[in-house]
C-alpha cells in the first residue's frame, strides 16, 4: 500500500475511468456531429405510428424516443418514448404493430405498455443525456462486415431537450446500453 491512502484512492479512481474521463459502460450522447447529422430524425415516424394506433404523442421539453421498424418473417414497427416530467420523474410508453410477411396481411397492434422509471434509473438517464462522448465505432476497414441477423430491426433514438436541438443516432452494439435505459421493463 502507498504511504498515503488518499493517493491510492485517487489512483484507483483514475484507473476505473476510461480514456475520456467517463465511467466505463456509462451511456452518453454521441459527440461526433458526423454520427448524428447523417441520421434522419424519427420524430415524424413516432407521430405517424401513434396516430395510426390512436395513441397520443407525448409532448414534453425533455424526451428520449426509440423508433424501430423491420424484421424477417414479420415486420415490427414500434415507438418507445420516455418523458421527463416537471418533477424530474420519468414515464415511459411503448406502442407498436406487427405484420406477418404475407401480401396484404393486416397489421396487428402490439400490447401498449406504460411504466415509470425508478428514481435511480431516471437519474442515470438524466446523466446520460447531459453529456457527450466520443464514438466507439471501430475504424473503417476494407473488409466487408457480416450482414445483420435475419430478425434485425434498425432503431433510431431521438433525444429532445430544451437547451439542445434534437439529437438522433442509430442504436448499435455500442449504443445499446443507452437504448436499454428506456425500453419497457420485462
Amino acid at each position: 500500500m502507498h504511504p498515503c491512502p488518499m493517493i491510492d484512492l485517487l489512483v484507483y479512481a483514475l484507473a476505473s475511468l476510461n480514456g475520456n474521463g467517463l465511467q466505463p459502460n456509462c451511456p452518453c450522447l454521441p459527440a461526433s456531429r458526423e454520427e448524428t447529422t447523417a441520421v434522419a430524425s424519427a420524430v415524424d415516424d413516432h407521430r405517424a405510428i401513434r396516430k395510426i394506433l390512436n395513441e397520443p404523442m407525448p409532448d414534453a421539453p425533455t424526451m428520449v424516443m426509440l423508433y424501430g421498424k423491420g424484421g424477417h418473417l414479420a415486420t415490427n414497427e414500434y415507438s418507445i418514448i420516455a418523458v421527463r416530467n416537471a418533477d424530474g420523474s420519468w414515464q415511459g410508453s411503448a406502442v407498436g404493430r406487427s405484420q406477418v410477411s404475407i401480401v396484404d396481411a393486416p397489421f396487428t397492434p402490439m400490447k401498449k405498455v406504460e411504466w415509470e422509471l425508478g428514481m435511480e434509473e431516471g437519474q442515470r438517464l438524466d446523466e446520460a443525456i447531459s453529456r457527450r462522448c466520443p464514438s466507439k465505432r471501430p475504424p473503417k476497414t476494407s473488409t466487408p462486415s457480416r450482414p445483420p441477423p435475419r430478425d434485425f430491426i434498425p432503431e433510431r433514438i431521438d433525444v429532445v431537450t430544451p437547451n439542445m436541438s434534437v439529437t438522433t443516432f442509430y442504436v448499435s452494439v455500442y449504443r445499446d446500453k443507452f437504448a436499454a435505459m428506456i425500453r419497457p421493463p420485462k
